[in-house]
Formats: structure tokens, C-alpha cells, sequence
């Protein structure tokens, strides 16, 4: 079992957090959005019954535009990493999600760095990430059989 099998369960659990925050966080704006325009609502009809001003409270704020940002898995981003020039992509330009893949990053930092300017962050595929996930065979020399073939050359 190499140390990538224990990664993809957890990589996994990441991006599944960062959804379930999003969708709450969306969940309690639609709530409080809603009951802006109740309230709103509450104070014209009180107005109206005692012929009094209604209280001039902020308009309730818009409705935020359906986010088009995607969570993707380890896997997923290392291949779109590979095909991309240099490597690297432009988190917000990709259209992913920025809290998961600085999560990805920060679980696999031996694969993946952030960087970018202020609003417009980035993310680098580093080199040993993109030769692979084996582990690389290295061939040591043993010093008893180097003898050997030194004194049969002779």
C-alpha cells in the first residue's frame, strides 16, 4: 500500500466538506434573504394599520448568482494540471473551488503549491508529482561485486 492509496479516502472527505459548507452557507443566505423581505413585509402592513411611517430598514440583499466553482478530487486536478501550459492553472479562470483545492494543497504539499496574486490565485503541479506517483527504482552498486568485476577487466 502506497502512501497515494490512503490519500484518495481522505482528498475525498475534503472535497465533501468543503460542498457541505458551501450548501450551508447558501442555505442560511437564501434563510436570511427571506426573511429580510418577510420583515419588510411586516413593517408596510404596520405602517399601513397605524398610519405611521414604515420603518426604512436596507434593502435585502440579492440573491448571489448560482456559482459555476467546482470541487474536484486529487486525481481529477493532477490530470488537469498535466495537460495545462507550465502546469499550472488559474484557480478562479479554471472555475474550481478555491477552499477545496487550497485543501488539496495543504493535505499534498509535497505535489501541489498555491500562489497567484490577491483575487486570482494559482496552482502548481511540482515536478515530482508529475513524473508520477511510483516510487522511483534506484540501482546500488554492491562494493563486493564491483571488486570483482575490477579484477576480471585486469
Amino acid at each position: 500500500m502506497n502512501g497515494t492509496d490512503t490519500l484518495d479516502p481522505l482528498e475525498e472527505l475534503i472535497a465533501e466538506i468543503a460542498q457541505i459548507q458551501k450548501a450551508i452557507i447558501q442555505e442560511l443566505q437564501d434563510r436570511r434573504a427571506r426573511l429580510s423581505r418577510e420583515l419588510a413585509s411586516v413593517d408596510a402592513e404596520l405602517a399601513e394599520w397605524t398610519g405611521e411611517p414604515a420603518i426604512e430598514v436596507k434593502a435585502a440583499p440579492a440573491a448571489p448568482a448560482a456559482t459555476t466553482h467546482r470541487s474536484v478530487t486529487l486525481r481529477q486536478l493532477i490530470a488537469e494540471l498535466e495537460a495545462a501550459p507550465d502546469k499550472t492553472l488559474n484557480i478562479r479562470k479554471a472555475h474550481l473551488d478555491a477552499k477545496s483545492i487550497k485543501a488539496l494543497a495543504k493535505a499534498n504539499p509535497d505535489r501541489l503549491k498555491l500562489g497567484g496574486k490577491g483575487a486570482w490565485p494559482t496552482v502548481t503541479l511540482l515536478e515530482r508529482a508529475a513524473a508520477g506517483s511510483q516510487q522511483e527504482t534506484f540501482a546500488f552498486k554492491d562494493p563486493a561485486t564491483d571488486a570483482q568485476s575490477a579484477g576480471e577487466s585486469r
